[in-house]
């Protein structure tokens, strides 16, 4: 390479580098930071192992834990590329995913009878008698599509199969805000 190419590389690198801290600096906004630099513990009464597809299948009572992560289900399957995992999904009755996105806040939960948990975008499908709580709100659905980083909740309600059932619903139980302590309350009748 001539000298003005390498000059034009090392200055487009430059460029680059406020973008990738920022990258690098928000992927783990919504989960301890430590839980993706633990290593993933396995328990599982079968397991397959694909190295040429990067995939593997554990059967069999299955819990993966990986920092404040739990995952367990009926059946687990990890898809990985050369950069690590990139998504999970566990199958159960239901199954069922659990992680502290914060240190001090409560463990958020969420339930399906498939869970879909994308690594890389911090995503979360939950289908078939989907519920996620989040410190003490709950919203449960047929499907509850949940983005980690946004903390931005869709659920879903069914489609009536027959005529005699009703169709399923979204379910919500939102708590009121905390009240700061140091507020003094007006009586109503003043």
């Amino acid at each position: 390479m001539t000298r003005p190419t390498l000059t034009k590389l090392y200055r487009c690198c430059l460029a680059l580098l406020p973008s990738l801290a920022l990258l690098t600096a928000t992927t783990n906004v919504s989960a301890l930071p430590s839980d993706r630099e633990q290593p993933i513990h396995i328990t599982a009464d079968t397991a397959e192992v694909d190295d040429k597809t990067g995939s593997s299948v554990y059967r069999g009572k299955v819990k993966m834990v990986q920092g404040s992560i739990n995952l367990k289900g009926d059946q687990i399957t990890i898809f990985s590329n050369a950069n690590g995992v990139t998504h999970l999904v566990a199958i159960g009755t239901p199954a069922h995913f659990q992680q502290r996105p914060e240190k001090g806040k409560a463990l958020t939960h969420a339930y399906g009878n498939t869970i879909e948990y994308f690594v890389v975008d911090e995503r979360m499908k939950l289908k078939k008698e989907a519920k996620l709580e989040q410190e003490s709100n709950i919203f449960t659905g047929e499907r509850i599509d949940y983005d980690m980083k946004k903390r931005l909740v869709n659920a879903y309600g069914g489609s009536q199969t027959n005529t005699t059932t009703e169709t399923p619903r979204v379910n919500m139980i939102i708590q009121p805000a905390k009240s700061d302590q140091n507020e003094t309350s007006t009586p109503a009748n003043e």
